[in-house]
């Protein structure tokens, strides 16, 4: 069977709009067949290397990491207590709404004060640097929100619903309670609210069994479903799982992502994975490890101050359902985390994305983990990545820690700057289908150049789209349009399977994605 150019068009694009996955039609010549994936669907990163062929020369991959800006929210509120966290941000039309924890903790005893509910704090900005706590309470003058009633009630995951109809739903939130107040009863219910400050209780309750730490609930456009990120349990595991709806009310089983008992990744510093924060990104799915290392209730000795302490590190998904780990040279392949001899403590080390301060001295000294919905590329194409800080470890008390403060820090990334490929040499991808008609490439090519030629499925320069014909990418820039005898027009390319190979000269790319900038009439074949 053989696929002329109107077809190819046709399935691809039917291929990208209902699985985003790869595109495979019955398409051989002798004994040579294609794998055609289906781009214009995502911004492709280099977080992993599913649509590289091969490289050549001195080409490395390079794990990123955020500057850390400043400690944008601090908790200095009585109702705030010691125990603020579970910080949402979510990004609604010109504000940025911001939803926190508020408790107190009693270090001497190393739990929650039983005399003190949860509260559900709100401040907002207009920037995502500069925040305010309004006033919700004349009586009281606090930032409390008016949270469902129901005993137990905490950890708040919340977001903005753009699919949602009825206006006094379209804020939405998953939460963690127990109505009896025992731990065996913790489960997982739903809210509602037409402004994000009044909720009302989802009427079911419970909806999925078990979670005592943050749920992260989206709507995913690729989908079509609702998501929702959380831990696994019963029983009470620091295991991150994954389940979905259609709904918000009628959830699927829980399924883990990841397992770090057999990770030699997490077993140099005991690693376990605390909880996930996942957050849609141009086609892609990004997601925040909350890594909490060697938990102990023992003295601690001075070579070992990693212990009882929790960073970030970096996850990868294509489709939102199968992960990657993320490590200083790009995505490991699953195997590698379970059979590969490597120097895992370094690896570890190197795979911490944001970490937590100076021991003692930074006012993150003791963890720095996620906040949900973590990632704004709206500013300024500047990836705004929020963290909470604390000043204490994980078991307070037993270490001696005092004076547990907490608060919300702020880390820049350039927009798709988590993995970079770079160095000299050539980067040739897999056959795809580009379906745009001009190509954008996120790259830095100060003190070098990049040039990118097209060649056909089998290897062949396509007349017009070589090497030489492209204009050198000098510069540094999130969106390098390329051009071949200086236009950028391309949709001599466009509906049919290429490869692409980027030959790099002191260089970094980031990222490409192909655009569809112009109309073309595409004449189709009977």
């Amino acid at each position: 069977m053989t696929l002329d150019r109107r077809q190819f068009v046709t399935a691809a694009i039917t291929a990208a709009a209902t699985t985003n996955a790869t595109y495979v039609p019955a398409r051989s010549k002798g004994k040579m067949s294609f794998d055609r994936y289906a781009m214009g669907t995502r911004r492709e990163l280099f977080l992993d290397d599913f649509l590289i062929e091969h490289t050549h020369g001195k080409i490395a991959f390079e794990l990123h990491h955020p500057i850390a800006r400043e400690q944008v929210i601090h908790h200095d509120r009585p109702w705030e207590g010691t125990a603020s966290g579970y910080h949402t941000v979510i990004q609604d039309g010109s504000v940025y709404r911001l939803y926190y924890r508020g408790n107190n903790f009693d270090l001497v005893n190393n739990k929650i004060q039983p005399t003190n509910q949860e509260v559900t704090c709100y401040a907002e900005s207009t920037d995502g640097i500069h925040w305010e706590k309004p006033v919700l309470n004349e009586q009281t003058g606090s930032n409390k929100v008016s949270i469902p009633r129901i005993t137990g009630f905490q950890c708040a995951g919340i977001f903005r619903d753009p699919m949602e109809r009825n206006q006094e739903k379209r804020f939405k939130m998953l939460f963690s309670a127990a109505p009896d107040g025992t731990s065996q009863a913790w489960a997982t219910g739903a809210a509602y609210s037409r402004d994000g400050i009044t909720w009302t209780l989802e009427p079911e309750f419970p909806l999925i069994p078990f979670s005592d730490t943050q749920i992260c609930p989206f709507w995913d456009p690729q989908r079509g479903r609702y998501v929702a990120h959380l831990r696994y349990g019963p029983p009470n595991d620091r295991i991150a799982a994954r389940i979905e709806s259609e709904d918000f009310v009628h959830w699927s089983p829980k399924v883990t992502l990841f397992s770090y008992r057999q990770s030699r990744l997490d077993r140099p510093f005991q690693t376990q994975h605390y909880q996930m924060t996942v957050a849609p990104y141009h086609g892609n799915y990004i997601g925040l490890m909350f890594a909490y290392h060697g938990e102990t209730i023992q003295p601690i000795p001075e070579d070992e101050l990693w212990r009882d302490k929790s960073n970030t590190q970096l996850t990868y998904s294509r489709n939102g359902v199968t992960w990657l780990r993320v490590g200083h040279r790009g995505a490991y392949r699953p195997h590698e985390l379970v059979s590969e001899d490597r120097d895992w403590k370094a690896e570890s080390t190197q795979a911490t994305f944001i970490p937590y301060g100076e021991h003692g001295q930074d006012w993150d000294w003791g963890s720095a983990y996620p906040a949900y919905q973590p990632v704004l590329t709206e500013i300024d194409d500047t990836i705004y990545l929020y963290y909470v800080g604390t000043n204490t470890r994980h078991w307070a008390s037993y270490h001696g820690d005092k004076d547990k403060k907490s608060g919300i820090g702020l880390a820049t990334l350039r927009a798709d700057g988590f993995v970079s490929v770079e160095g000299n040499g050539t980067l040739t991808t897999k056959p795809l289908v580009f379906l745009g008609d001009t190509l954008l490439v996120n790259a830095d090519a100060r003190g070098g150049t990049l040039r990118v030629e097209a060649m056909d499925a089998s290897g062949k320069v396509i007349e017009g789209f070589s090497r030489n014909d492209c204009t050198p990418i000098v510069g540094d820039s999130v969106r390098h349009v390329v051009t071949w005898n200086e236009n950028p027009d391309c949709n001599l390319i466009q509906a049919r399977p290429i490869r692409l190979r980027f030959y790099m000269e002191n260089a970094k790319i980031y990222s490409f994605e192909a655009r569809i900038q112009n109309k073309h009439y595409i004449q189709s074949y009977d």
